[in-house]
């Protein structure tokens, strides 16, 4: 039973921003099928104006769309994001954080082809800070650094960084938001 079912998407420019939300927030190619049970999970209807929109906003080089074995992947365009993202707040606030919770379960750095370096620099007061970055195709994702005591624990957290961003970068957004979400 969906929970939540006050706010209404009640034109297909509504429908079109939500979607555009959802890809500009998820960064990679994702089923139709996920983005129907993202909608599904946050709106009381599915109906064919999502199939049509999804058209016309490909169409007009909103999204971005590729099909493999029969399956059929949108992304968000640079054009979609630009229009887009002056449209978001006309979204009901918590629809966008609910929808936002949804799609938290499919960011993934190593699913958005994502490249990731970190490096170690030592200090002037003889401490070590690592810096950990992740860029997509279209933008930096993630940069932060931390500051330790001792050459071994930076190289730790290097280590460990490298062999499994999404999970540092899940942490990190979770430390940033609260988001209970993105450490599932």
């Amino acid at each position: 039973m969906k929970k939540y079912k006050e706010f209404k998407l009640d034109t297909t420019t509504d429908i079109k921003v939500f979607i555009l939300f959802l890809l500009d927030n998820i960064r990679y190619p994702i089923e139709k099928s996920t983005i129907m049970n993202i909608v599904e999970e946050n709106t009381d209807d599915i109906t064919f104006d999502y199939d049509q929109c999804l058209i016309e906003l490909s169409d007009s080089e909103h999204i971005l769309t590729d099909e493999l074995d029969g399956d059929k992947y949108y992304m968000i365009s640079e054009k979609g994001r630009l229009v887009a993202s002056e449209l978001y707040d006309s979204l009901d606030k918590e629809f966008r954080e609910r929808s936002l919770r949804s799609a938290i379960k499919h960011i993934s750095l190593s699913k958005s082809e994502a490249t990731i370096s970190a490096y170690i620099e030592e200090t002037a007061t003889k401490r070590f800070r690592v810096t950990l970055q992740a860029q997509d195709k279209e933008d930096e994702i993630m940069r932060t650094s931390i500051t330790v005591s001792s050459k071994a624990e930076a190289e730790m957290i290097k280590k460990n960084f490298e062999s499994k961003p999404d999970g540092v970068y899940r942490g990190v957004l979770f430390s940033l938001t609260g988001r209970l979400e993105y450490l599932s």
